[in-house]
């Protein structure tokens, strides 16, 4: 696991539509400041897991996609999502992504990204604005599903389809 600002800035990368992004893109969306958005870049960048490329003059980053530590950099970006503070007090027992953008490299500009929240949620509209908030730091709109854990077992067992792509797809967090 990366420490958070590196982790945030690689989620980030891996996931925001419009690659590549300068260092203030990067800042801005990751609500860190320039310079801590910076090493984080560079730890990424010394690892291999991004490339710098020239845009409009400046430095600019994006996902090294040839390099044979991508699908685990994806996936953790998936792993590493700050959904703390969006699910603050909810009794969440698991959180998956599925569909498109659950597979390195997956999805288009316009893919959102599928989660399947596994709980009792008390208040799902607010949870689904907070992960709002979430998603346009990050570029991309998050789509929440809701199962109660009788419901996540009830379709596990019934083979659902959409049960059953969010358990291929990436657990974020938590267990079933």
């Amino acid at each position: 696991m990366f420490p958070r600002s590196v982790a945030m800035v690689n989620s980030i990368l891996m996931l925001h539509p419009e690659a590549p992004l300068t260092i203030a893109d990067v800042a801005r969306a990751s609500e860190l400041k320039y310079t801590p958005a910076a090493s984080a870049l560079a730890t990424l960048d010394r690892r291999g897991l991004i490339r710098r490329v020239r845009r409009l003059g400046q430095d600019a980053f994006e996902p090294n996609r040839d390099d044979p530590h991508y699908p685990m950099a994806y996936g953790t970006a998936l792993v590493d999502l700050p959904l703390a503070e969006p699910l603050r007090g909810e009794h969440v027992q698991a959180v998956f992504a599925y569909g498109s953008l659950a597979k390195p490299g997956g999805g288009n500009a316009g893919s959102d990204l599928d989660l399947l929240i596994v709980g009792d949620i008390a208040d799902r509209d607010a949870l689904t604005e907070r992960l709002a908030v979430l998603g346009a730091r990050i570029g991309r709109s998050i789509d929440p599903s809701f199962l109660t854990p009788e419901q996540f077992d009830r379709a596990a067992r019934e083979h659902d389809p959409q049960v059953e792509s969010a358990l291929a797809g990436v657990r974020v967090m938590g267990t079933v």
